[in-house]
C-alpha cells in the first residue's frame, strides 16, 4: 500500500479513522465500536474489513479486534494531526496574525499538544489584562522556565520578589539586550543570596518568541508581522501536554545558549 492509498484510506474516511483512534487506547469488541460510534454492526464490518485487508487492524482469538503495529502508527500520526488541525482551526487568526518562526520544527510538529488552550485578549477597557494574567500565572507556581527578547519595567522587581521571597525555582533565557536593561544591583543580589533560584542564559538577539512557563501553566506571545511584540494576546495552557511542550521548547533554547555565570 502506497502513502496515497494509506492517506485515502485513513484520514479520508470519518468512520475508519474513528475506529482506529477508538482503538488506541484498549482492543474493542463490535459491540463496543457500534456503540461507540453509534452505528450499524453492518457498517462497522465493512470498514473494519478494508482496514484488515491493509493491514491497520486484525481480529484476535477472543473476536476482538485491535491495532496492528502499523496501525498503531498510523493512528499516532492521526491523532496528531487532528490535535494540530484543532489547534490551527480554533485559534486560527492568532496564528495567521504572528510570526511563529521562534517555534522550532520538531515543536511545530506537536502543535497539537496546544489543543486544551485559549486566547487571553485585553479588551480596550483594561489594556494590562494580559499581562497581569501573565503576572499571577508566575506567581502561582513553583518553578519557572521562561524565554524572552521583550522587556518590561517591572519585570526586575517581579522576579526578585519570585526568586528570594516566594523560592520560585527560575530559569530564563535572555537576550543581550533584555540583560543589559536589568540593572546589575537586582542581579548581584539575586545571584548572592545563600538559597539562589536563579539561571540566565543568554541567546542570539533575534528571538521571535515571548514565552513563560510554571509546572501549572504557559504562556505564549509572538511578534507581529511588522516585528512589533503583541502584548496584548497570549496562548494560554493549563493543560499538562502543554506544559511539558513548553518546557521542551525553553530546554530547546537553552541548549543554544550560554548560562552567565557572576
Amino acid at each position: 500500500m502506497n502513502t496515497r492509498d494509506i492517506l485515502h484510506l485513513t484520514a479520508c474516511s470519518d468512520l475508519r479513522r474513528n475506529i482506529l483512534i477508538s482503538m488506541i487506547e484498549q482492543d474493542k469488541s463490535l459491540g463496543d465500536l457500534r456503540k461507540g460510534l453509534n452505528i450499524s454492526s453492518t457498517t462497522v464490518l465493512h470498514a473494519l474489513k478494508e482496514l484488515e485487508k491493509n493491514n491497520l487492524t486484525f481480529q484476535q482469538k477472543n473476536k476482538n479486534y485491535a491495532l496492528t503495529n502499523t496501525g498503531r502508527i498510523i493512528t499516532l500520526k492521526l491523532i496528531d494531526f487532528s490535535n494540530a488541525a484543532e489547534v490551527m482551526r480554533k485559534h486560527e487568526r492568532f496564528w495567521l496574525d504572528h510570526d511563529i518562526s521562534g517555534i522550532p520544527d520538531h515543536l511545530m510538529e506537536k502543535i497539537g499538544k496546544l489543543k486544551n488552550s485559549f486566547i487571553e485578549k485585553a479588551p480596550s477597557t483594561n489594556i494590562f489584562k494580559v499581562y497581569s494574567t501573565f503576572i499571577e500565572m508566575l506567581k502561582s507556581g513553583k518553578e519557572i522556565r521562561g524565554i524572552s527578547s521583550v522587556f518590561a519595567p517591572d519585570y526586575p522587581s517581579t522576579f526578585k520578589e519570585l526568586i528570594l521571597n516566594k523560592k520560585i525555582d527560575t530559569k530564563l533565557v535572555l537576550t543581550e539586550e533584555v540583560m543589559s536593561r536589568i540593572d546589575k544591583e537586582t542581579v548581584n543580589e539575586i545571584y548572592n543570596s545563600k538559597d539562589k533560584k536563579l539561571e540566565i542564559y543568554i541567546s542570539e538577539p533575534n528571538i521571535k518568541i515571548g514565552f513563560m512557563s510554571t509546572d501549572s501553566a504557559l504562556s505564549l506571545g509572538f511578534y507581529d508581522h511588522q516585528g512589533i511584540y503583541d502584548w496584548n494576546q497570549d496562548l494560554i495552557s493549563y493543560d499538562k501536554d502543554a506544559i511539558a511542550w513548553g518546557y521542551d521548547l525553553f530546554e530547546y533554547y537553552a541548549k543554544k545558549s550560554k548560562m552567565i555565570r557572576l
